[in-house]
């Protein structure tokens, strides 16, 4: 599949840009930058090893908080949706009670009523009320979750027809270090986990694409000016389901040009030029950090 090299967000890796957007957020046709909250950027010890460093959810909170981004995610989620189904939902048998309780918790959480949509079709209905992507894991006869259904519409570098049915272990396969740095700690955490205790964590990278919907890995540009490079980050939640006992795992994406980050805090900019200089080389391979690692070293630390 061809990638298609743009400045919107919201528009697929593989599509050009065509919609005038109207907002005052919105400029020649695309989305301009809009910071990444800061507590969900990288610390200095992520330099180190991958971390689960999960923290505490406010069991209320089932979703991201709405932001300026919110509308736009959400009309660029229900156009996946309408055009690209197969590629961003799915759901295996068994799953539809699962998929249901988790459309009442989504939907009670931002004050919407859930209508009697069941199954599948009850996940999408929630999905397209908020801007996160919504993953159902169950465990399954070892007591292993396994990814059962989703509506996934950022994601980053994956696809979701080719990790359904997987274990966390399986899914992350292409993760570097995930066998040694994460998969005993995430196991941990998903057993303890349980329903009064819903938690969050974060994943990051940075990009030379800005696409929320990044399935594949787009080709090295070295030519590209590094200040149009975008910091990517994820904000992750698990929670344990009362009734089913399954486990939501939802994803809110935000994205930031490096020529708006470096505006930030000088602490905080140079912090995070510290962990790209730092971080593991086979990390930042696969975080497609390493061919441009020492020029955005350079840039970051020229704050």
């Amino acid at each position: 599949m061809s990638i298609v090299f743009h400045n919107d967000p919201f528009t697929p890796f593989d599509r050009q840009p065509i919609i005038v957007h109207d907002s005052p957020s919105f400029g020649s046709g695309f989305r301009r930058s809009v910071a990444i909250p800061h507590a969900y950027l990288p610390v200095p010890a992520d330099a180190a090893r991958l971390r689960v460093a999960a923290r505490s959810l406010e069991i209320e909170q089932w979703v991201s908080h709405h932001d300026a981004d919110w509308e736009p995610t959400i009309e660029m989620k229900r156009t996946l949706i309408q055009e690209r189904p197969d590629e961003v939902v799915a759901m295996l048998p068994g799953a539809e009670a699962a998929c249901e309780e988790v459309a009442r918790g989504v939907m009670g959480s931002i004050g919407v009523a859930p209508t009697d949509a069941r199954g599948l079709d009850a996940l999408v209905e929630a999905a397209m009320c908020v801007a996160d992507d919504l993953c159902v894991l169950v465990p399954d006869a070892e007591g292993m979750p396994r990814l059962v259904a989703a509506v996934l519409c950022s994601p980053n570098r994956w696809r979701l027809a080719e990790k359904l049915g997987g274990t966390m272990a399986s899914i992350h396969v292409p993760v570097a270090r995930y066998d040694i740095d994460l998969d005993s700690p995430v196991n941990a955490v998903l057993k303890r986990l349980n329903v009064e205790k819903p938690i969050w964590r974060i994943n990051w990278g940075i990009s030379n694409h800005p696409s929320l919907f990044q399935p594949d890995v787009p080709p090295i540009t070295l030519e590209i000016d590094i200040a149009d490079m975008w910091f990517r980050t994820e904000w992750q939640t698990l929670r344990r389901l009362a009734d089913t006992g399954a486990i939501l795992f939802t994803i809110r994406t935000y994205v930031e040009k490096l020529s708006d980050f470096v505006s930030r805090d000088y602490a905080v900019v140079h912090d995070i030029g510290d962990i790209v200089n730092k971080v593991r080389e086979d990390v930042a391979q696969y975080k497609s950090i390493a061919p441009y690692r020492e020029r955005i070293f350079e840039y970051l630390s020229l704050r």
